[in-house]
């Protein structure tokens, strides 16, 4: 995904620490491509929100603005409308807004900020001596002096404002967007505090309007004007003054200019949701827990998947670890329920027909583990530093565990013994643990701890063939011995080897 999108959640984990899911589980449970499928924004600003709310791991205001979305989806006037007015956002350019959030731009000092303010004058005053005085040399070299010193002064400012020659015009495009918007009340409800931002930002998007003329000339290439406004402009340090000035202010504003993106953002990720749902061949609302559940699902499947096989699952007091044949479907299960549990908390929108989980557990994961060859670190070692990560911030509680044959580096016997302590420990402290493994074994010494489920499979015409549908219980064994036979080798080592895991 490009990184354009992916800066507005940047600024927000640099500026107020919101680090929200880890990378790894990004990575992991593929949040990039879950975004491009859920994207239906019409602007730049809300597709940088969708991602950053999907990454947030929190609870959003989605589920209070309910009412909103249907409104959308059966006033198609309505909806129209407001996808017009985003689209005026659309442009790539819209992207940079974030660039000014971050807010440090020239530490402007007292001292030099009175130099641009008595230069700005200088010119005329020497003018006016000239004119009025009996030998005007002296002021004209005078004038000349002061004239190209303003002139360092405005191209100074000026390869300033030439860093932000793309965000400027789209943050004026993005107030003035908002103030039209807000002017709907079934918008603005969504933000009691719209009307407040807006009028706090009145005094800057005069001087952005100012920005926006000035940098139009420019690109226009209106050569003429240009060139007359440019010598008044360095005569007066218009721009070198109202450069210093929009700066300060932004900087003092950077709370209500977040309030106005989000304000935006937020709106386009909930028509977002209008269009959404209407493609999908169901969904949900995540729905609270009942009696003594932990996690119970109905005809549950992964969007990102094409013609995924729905599945149903329901757990009380224990967690879940799954068994199985390779390819079976056991990884996609568990990413499927995490999945779930990000979009439910995100959009309120699950892609089953029931998912009731408490949507407040923080999602933690390991499951593509890659050895370090960069640091010297073992496939072992690094998957070790990612469990302890995991296991230091689960024993607070209340997260959704999603592991994926851990500890595959190791020996049967310790990766047995490992597994079974550090899944028995996960498993307490109010968690909800879904573990996929190879090790039978586990199931036994687990059985306390975990529901016990399983996928597999039936060889059809000489081929694997998979239902990819969960069931109960354990897997009696596996298929790996069988995919070996299908792939051509050679009689001799099949056997041998179905003859050493006999006696195993």
């Amino acid at each position: 995904m490009d990184s354009d999108i992916k800066a507005y959640d940047t600024y927000r984990n640099m500026t107020f620490g919101e680090k929200g899911m880890p990378e790894n589980v990004r990575h992991e449970l593929n949040i990039d491509s879950l975004c491009e499928k859920l994207d239906f924004t019409s602007s730049c600003i809300g597709r940088q929100y969708l991602y950053h709310i999907v990454c947030k791991d929190e609870i959003s205001q989605a589920r209070d603005n309910e009412s909103l979305i249907n409104e959308l989806h059966d006033n198609n006037s309505l909806r129209k409308q407001l996808v017009e007015l985003l689209g005026k956002l659309n442009k790539p350019d819209a992207y940079t807004i974030t660039e000014l959030l971050h807010g440090r731009y020239t530490d402007y000092s007292q001292s030099y900020i009175h130099a641009i303010n008595i230069c700005r004058w200088l010119p005329l005053v020497f003018l006016l001596c000239a004119v009025i005085s009996n030998s005007p040399g002296q002021f004209l070299i005078l004038l000349l002096a002061s004239y190209i010193a303003n002139c360092y002064l405005h191209l100074k400012q000026k390869s300033q404002l030439s860093l932000y020659y793309f965000s400027i015009p789209q943050l004026y495009r993005l107030i003035q967007t908002a103030k039209k918007v807000a002017g709907f009340s079934i918008f603005a409800d969504t933000d009691r505090n719209i009307h407040h931002y807006i009028n706090n930002l009145k005094e800057l998007t005069k001087k952005l309007r100012f920005f926006r003329i000035s940098i139009s000339l420019d690109s226009n290439a209106a050569m003429p004007l240009f060139m007359f406004t440019e010598l008044l402009d360095i005569f007066f340090l218009h721009t070198a003054t109202n450069v210093i000035n929009s700066f300060r202010i932004i900087e003092s504003r950077l709370k209500d200019i977040d309030g106005v993106f989000r304000f935006i953002g937020f709106l386009d990720v909930i028509c977002s949701l209008s269009f959404l749902r209407e493609e999908l061949p169901y969904y949900c609302h995540p729905t609270k827990p009942e009696n003594d559940e932990k996690l119970s699902v109905k005809s549950i499947y992964h969007p990102l998947i094409d013609n995924c096989v729905p599945n149903d699952i329901s757990i009380s007091t224990k967690s879940m670890l799954i068994t199985g044949s390779n390819m079976s479907g056991k990884t996609s299960f568990i990413r499927t329920i995490a999945i779930n549990s990000i979009t439910g908390k995100a959009l309120n929108t699950c892609f089953a027909r029931e998912f009731r989980i408490d949507t407040d557990r923080h999602i933690l994961s390991v499951i593509n583990t890659e050895d370090d060859l960069e640091n010297g670190k073992s496939y072992f070692l690094t998957e070790t530093e990612n469990v302890k990560k995991v296991l230091d911030q689960a024993i607070s509680g209340n997260h959704l565990l999603v592991f994926d044959e851990l500890f595959k580096g190791t020996n049967t016997a310790e990766r047995i013994s490992i597994n079974a302590a550090v899944l028995k420990e996960l498993a307490g402290h109010n968690n909800i643990v879904l573990a996929s493994t190879h090790d039978n074994e586990l199931t036994s010494l687990l059985n306390n701890e975990y529901e016990l489920y399983h996928f597999c499979e039936n060889i059809e015409n000489e081929a694997l063939a998979f239902d990819y549908k969960i069931k109960k219980g354990s897997a009696n064994e596996g298929n790996a011995i069988r995919i070996l036979k299908l792939y051509g080798y050679p009689d001799y080592i099949t056997n041998e080897a179905e003859k050493t895991r006999r006696n195993i």
